[in-house]
């Protein structure tokens, strides 16, 4: 089944699991200078506020939150193709791959109604993506495991901007939430 779409944060698959003072400490670091504040001002301020967004449900949040937590849990492979990019996203724990499933399938279709939701830990990658998302074919199989997705274009631009964001969701799987939080302190730089 071929259909038009593009993978928010990767199948965002993927990711946080740190111990929860390392977590705490960087995360508090990284939104104080998102913010320009003090760390003193940031408060009891946790990890969930990173998955909200213009129009997130409860929903999205809660399936990104269990990715992050869970991400050493997940396995990817990701194959650059000449047009495109072909991952393998999967994870033994039942549960935790009806998460990854679900944010995958919902975050295509928010793509295909160019329904952004400008996450604070969105990669700038999927900006192009939006963009041009009337240019990306996307092929969803799923495994017994996860998902397979494999998304192609005849556009350049598009090619190079699915193959950064499947390494950047790929860094998000193996490293979680500092990921994310080292993107984020580099954008700001």
């Amino acid at each position: 089944m071929k259909r038009r779409y593009l993978i928010i944060l990767g199948a965002v698959v993927v990711l946080g699991g740190l111990a929860y003072a390392n977590r705490y400490a960087l995360e508090h670091t990284v939104m104080s200078q998102m913010h320009g504040m003090g760390a003193g001002h940031m408060g009891g301020m946790g990890m969930g506020h990173m998955f909200k967004g213009v129009d997130t449900t409860e929903a999205e949040e809660s399936e990104l939150r269990a990715m992050f937590e869970g991400h050493m849990q997940i396995t990817r492979t990701v194959e650059n193709l000449p047009d495109g990019i072909r991952t393998v996203t999967e994870t033994t724990n039942p549960k935790l791959r009806d998460e990854l499933v679900s944010h995958v399938i919902g975050m295509i279709d928010r793509v295909d109604q160019g329904r952004d939701p400008r996450v604070m830990i969105q990669s700038p990658t999927l900006d192009i993506l939006f963009k041009n998302r009337a240019l990306i074919v996307t092929e969803m199989d799923p495994t017994d495991t996860g998902i397979i997705i494999t998304q192609t274009s005849t556009d350049a631009e598009t090619v190079a901007a699915l193959q950064t964001h499947a390494a950047e969701v790929s860094d998000l799987a193996a490293r979680g939430i500092v990921s994310a939080q080292e993107a984020m302190v580099a954008r700001r730089h």
